[in-house]
């Protein structure tokens, strides 16, 4: 296992974290989703206002990382394929999986982010983003790893619709 440098090690964890992160959010994804957010409107159907239900991102905050915390400390294994490990450049990236076993510590962080853009002519995209962070170790003097990843995914995205006026001004000079 001379031929498995600190490079594959590290690009074998990464995508492992990175792996597990796209797992944990399609996981608690599944199924038939909480709404996010609620439009709320006035008698006449105009927008009053947008309200996030905040209890529900919570839950899936809670979720999402209880699961990284589940899957991503301890004894995990990775795959590094065998043509890698040649260092003949037509093979890399090729042939069978070679396990290599890591112990990892990690820490994960989420966060949510609302934004509001223009999206036309008196139209507003209200969008919800959830950011996940993971830092995850390695210390094996023989296989050190240090990864750390992000991974963003829109949660909710509403495009509000106002009344289009019939004249505009415009002033020029």
């Amino acid at each position: 296992m001379r031929t498995v440098t600190e490079e594959l090690t590290q690009e074998a964890a990464r995508g492992f974290v990175l792996g597990q992160i796209r797992e944990a959010i399609e996981t608690e994804l599944e199924g038939e989703l909480p709404s996010f957010v609620t439009v709320e409107r006035d008698g006449q159907g105009d927008i009053q206002a947008i309200r996030t239900h905040t209890e529900e991102l919570n839950a899936l905050r809670v979720r999402v990382l209880e699961r990284l915390e589940e899957r991503l400390n301890g004894n995990v294994t990775v795959t590094i394929p065998v043509g890698s490990l040649t260092g003949v450049a037509l093979f890399n990236g090729r042939g069978f999986p070679v396990p290599l076993k890591l112990r990892l510590e990690s820490s994960a962080d989420l966060d949510f982010s609302t934004e509001f853009t223009s999206a036309g002519i008196n139209q507003s995209c209200h969008r919800i983003t959830m950011t996940v962070r993971v830092q995850a170790y390695s210390h094996s003097q023989r296989f050190p790893v240090h990864v750390a990843e992000t991974s963003s995914t829109v949660l909710a995205e509403t495009v509000l619709v106002g009344t289009v006026p019939e004249t505009a001004v415009v002033k020029t000079g």
